[in-house]
């Protein structure tokens, strides 16, 4: 590891009006080298707020996801900072396209968030993704537009406690999480952005101070 990457630990929630007061939240942790902006070892545990006793996190029964597959990242120049995004499959192959992308929010809802294979009959992978933002400062709070681009896909089909049956959490369809503002609608059960929280990990030097995170709403 190089001597300025330093670990922080993530906590993004996506609100589920569908599913109040059980919000589609991730938690996990990442490495980060300002020098080059470069984001590593992004991995934790999705919620699947569609499963569970309507109790809120973190007094919840929900089923988490391991999401250890950092497969994404790119650096936005106009945003001013990196995006990762990290998988349960070791592969980006989420929702049903004919074109090379496969996964990104974009693709979701020109999918209709349909799981990827629907169409030609191939069996849903049952993917599942969350898709961050880390600014050039990790722990600064993110701007309105910054929060807009955060998104997840759960395409795992329903867990035995869910509340539907079939090839994924709502039969053929994901359920998914973006804002209307980045991506022109909201999710398939109408979540959406509203919170990131980022700070320095204890693992870090204990004189490393941890800042703040952001907690804003968009719709």
């Amino acid at each position: 590891m190089a001597a300025t990457t330093m670990t922080y630990d993530i906590t993004t929630v996506w609100t589920e009006p569908d599913t109040a007061p059980r919000d589609s939240i991730f938690v996990g942790s990442f490495d980060y080298d300002p020098d080059t902006r470069t984001v590593s070892n992004l991995q934790g545990k999705l919620s699947e707020s569609m499963t569970g006793e309507a109790d809120a996190y973190p007094d919840d029964s929900m089923v988490w996801l391991d999401l250890d597959h950092q497969l994404e990242t790119w650096y936005d120049t106009e945003l001013g900072g990196t995006f990762a995004a990290t998988f349960l499959n070791d592969t980006v192959d989420t929702f049903d396209s004919t074109g090379e992308d496969t996964w990104s929010p974009q693709a979701g809802v020109t999918a209709q968030g349909i799981h990827y294979g629907h169409s030609t009959g191939t069996e849903n992978p049952g993917n599942a993704y969350a898709l961050i933002f880390i600014p050039e400062d990790p722990t600064a709070a993110l701007t309105q537009d910054q929060i807009d681009t955060l998104a997840y896909a759960d395409c795992v089909p329903t867990h035995e406690d869910g509340m539907s049956a079939g090839g994924g959490m709502m039969g053929k369809y994901c359920m998914t999480g973006t804002s209307a503002a980045a991506h022109g609608t909201v999710g398939t059960m109408h979540g959406y952005p509203t919170s990131q929280q980022i700070t320095a990990a204890d693992s870090n030097d204990p004189e490393t101070p941890a800042a703040s995170g952001s907690s804003l709403s968009s719709s």
